[in-house]
């Protein structure tokens, strides 16, 4: 198993996360025209996917430990693509919400598994870089699933993309199969002081009880922010004016700014420290949002903001597999990721359904980004806290 094919495969597995977390908010006007849906139903539809994964993100984690990365790997990617397939088939909100429901734990078990596995192909030196690298493949496949969907919705309706997104699940396993390792988790070869005893470490032991809790505070605030964005942004830009499709290329836009926001964290996050750079990013991010609230003139101006605050706080979330790798021990890696995933997405769950409500509320621009802007300054302060927090194992 080599670590730029496990790098590769692993990135494939977040681009697919990608494609189904946003595909859905892009579908939404079409299967909400068609049920008659009001926005907050629909937000109990973005909801429900995400669910299954914060539920599948636990249980994948401690699966991993248990029983192996590749093992888990294989399953939740499986489970995953067989549902979606389903979720095309849904003959109204309620069967919809369900197979989300189901098809969530498969892909939320997924991203322990793949968090492990690329941190443990390479050395403490490049761990925080290389899983927060393997980590664009989620923004990038809500770029390219986009553009794609996009194209496509028109001429073969939404649940086309759905079969999409199912088979290019199905076409990963085989993959997965062939090329990835059954490694044991925390067999790294740089790892020695770590591996000397094989015995499973509880993942609040070690001293990191005060940083494993801080962040798993930080990543329920960075996702509950991230998802609200990535979810309403079409809307959002809707509202200020935009055309529905050029609201598409719009939340397309804040992707590709998570994305070069994430590159850009990663030169200094093995250098600087992952806890300290993904704090400071928050802090900007949360000047962006509040920006987004101003009286702002038309999409125009709104479109890049909203692209520069993607770049902050989609870029901080891109880092938190990181973070997790760089605190917990291999022997705890799976479980430690699953938590602060798992953690994060009951964020990701309550982002798009506040949202919902807070759109249909009616506020005020001002007032809907300085509630979303709070819980991003408030992720920046607690990661500055956490990485003051952090035994000197963990560091790296």
């Amino acid at each position: 198993m080599t670590a730029a094919r496990t790098f590769w495969i692993c990135f494939a597995v977040a681009m697919l996360d990608g494609f189904d977390t946003l595909v859905i908010s892009f579908i939404a006007p079409a299967f909400a025209g068609e049920w008659g849906l009001a926005e907050a139903q629909v937000g109990r539809i973005f909801g429900a996917g995400l669910v299954g994964a914060a539920i599948g993100a636990v249980g994948g984690g401690a699966l991993a430990d248990a029983i192996g990365h590749r093992r888990t790997l294989l399953g939740c990617v499986t489970l995953f693509g067989l549902l979606t397939m389903g979720c095309a088939m849904a003959p109204d909100m309620g069967t919809l919400i369900l197979l989300r429901l189901l098809a969530g734990l498969g892909l939320g078990g997924a991203i322990p598994a793949i968090s492990a596995l690329a941190a443990g192909s390479v050395g403490p030196d490049r761990r925080s870089a290389t899983v927060t690298r393997m980590f664009l493949g989620f923004p990038l496949g809500a770029v390219v699933g986009g553009m794609v969907v996009a194209a496509m919705i028109g001429p073969l309706g939404w649940r086309s993309a759905l079969w999409m997104g199912g088979a290019l699940a199905l076409l990963l396993v085989p993959v997965v199969f062939a090329w990835i390792g059954d490694a044991r988790p925390g067999a790294h070869h740089g790892d020695a002081a770590d591996m000397a005893d094989a015995a499973r470490e509880p993942v609040l032991g070690g001293g990191r009880r005060t940083a494993a809790l801080s962040l798993f505070a930080a990543a329920f605030l960075i996702l509950l922010v991230g998802y609200f964005l990535v979810s309403w942004a079409p809307t959002i830009l809707v509202r200020a004016g935009a055309t529905p499709e050029r609201a598409i290329i719009g939340a397309v836009l804040l992707n590709v700014g998570g994305i070069v926001g994430a590159l850009a964290l990663t030169r200094f996050l093995d250098r600087v420290g992952p806890f300290r750079v993904a704090g400071l990013a928050l802090l900007v991010g949360a000047a962006f949002t509040v920006a987004l609230g101003g009286n702002l003139p038309s999409a125009v101006v709104a479109t890049p903001l909203l692209v520069l605050a993607g770049a902050a706080v989609i870029g901080a979330q891109l880092t938190l597999p990181s973070l997790a790798a760089a605190l917990f021990p291999p022997s705890a890696r799976g479980r430690g990721v699953g938590f602060t995933m798992g953690v994060g997405r009951l964020g990701s769950i309550a982002g798009p359904l506040i949202g919902g409500e807070m759109l249909g509320a009616g506020l005020s621009d001002q007032a809907l980004f300085a509630c979303v802007a709070a819980p991003v300054l408030l992720s920046g302060l607690i990661l500055r806290f956490a990485d003051g927090r952090r035994p000197a194992a963990g560091q790296g």
